[in-house]
């Protein structure tokens, strides 16, 4: 379970054919109206039409969880990361309409062939889940430019290659995307230098792309303590928090800017 805390609104009325978006900056707001209990399904899918969402980063907490609860839930799911075998074993699990698609995010062009075959196989991507992460850092004695680098081209450059690749069709269905990210994101990080300086990056690239796009929401998701395949003392348990990303994205009218979750 999650912390339910303070949250603030903004109404910002959009022009030339795009929504009305209420930006919610929000510690866990519950969703208003669910149908049952633990189903955050607000919002019908489009007529026709399956709807798609592809998780680049699955390893076997986060990324897995989040596919299965979108999966469960009647998407078709694309599952990007450099494993080859865990994908390939991840979508035979979840059987149809769930594709592996080996993917390098800190390849573009991989990036773009994956996106591509995505709209052919499943459709046009309305949910992107970034969730690859590339790591830690070190601290200060250890710590060096070529780590930076290679945290960076992960959990930054790639995310922008990912939402660049997808956000015609993210634009085409009023998607959302979905950062997976950190609390390490405002205060010094000295135990890991490097991840310090990337993480308030990728922070500022999902604050910046939601501020950008009128036609998709773009929410930063602040994990505040560890996350495993079942909740331990400390540990927020990976399907909970997998049902907090599904909530996310059927809020008609309410678009997420950033929320904090944590281990209550």
């Amino acid at each position: 379970q999650f912390v339910v805390a303070e949250y603030r609104v903004l109404l910002v009325v959009g022009f030339g054919g795009h929504r009305a978006r209420i930006r919610e900056r929000a510690v866990n707001a519950l969703c208003p109206h669910p149908p049952q209990p633990n189903v955050y399904d607000c919002r019908p899918p489009r007529s026709g039409m399956t709807r798609v969402a592809v998780i680049a980063g699955v390893g076997p907490t986060i990324g897995a969880a989040v596919a299965r609860r979108f999966h469960d839930d009647g998407f078709a799911v694309a599952l990007l990361a450099r494993s080859e075998e865990y994908v390939r074993t991840l979508a035979a699990d979840l059987g149809g309409d769930a594709v592996a698609i080996p993917t390098d995010v800190t390849d573009g062009a991989a990036v773009e062939a994956a996106l591509e075959r995505v709209r052919d196989e499943l459709g046009p991507a309305e949910v992107l889940g970034l969730n690859a992460s590339g790591g830690g850092g070190n601290p200060v004695d250890d710590a060096s430019a070529d780590r930076l680098r290679e945290l960076f081209d992960v959990r930054v450059a790639g995310s922008m290659a990912c939402v660049r690749a997808a956000l015609p069709d993210l634009r085409g269905t009023e998607g959302t995307v979905l950062f997976s990210g950190t609390t390490f994101a405002e205060p010094p990080v000295t135990a890991q230098v490097e991840w310090g300086a990337v993480a308030p990056a990728a922070r500022g690239l999902a604050l910046s792309l939601d501020a950008a796009l009128d036609d998709v929401s773009v929410t930063y998701v602040r994990i505040g303590s560890p996350v495993r395949p079942d909740a331990g003392p400390t540990a927020i348990d990976a399907a909970a928090l997998a049902a907090e990303y599904r909530r996310l994205v059927d809020h008609e009218g309410i678009a997420t800017r950033e929320i904090d979750v944590r281990k209550r």
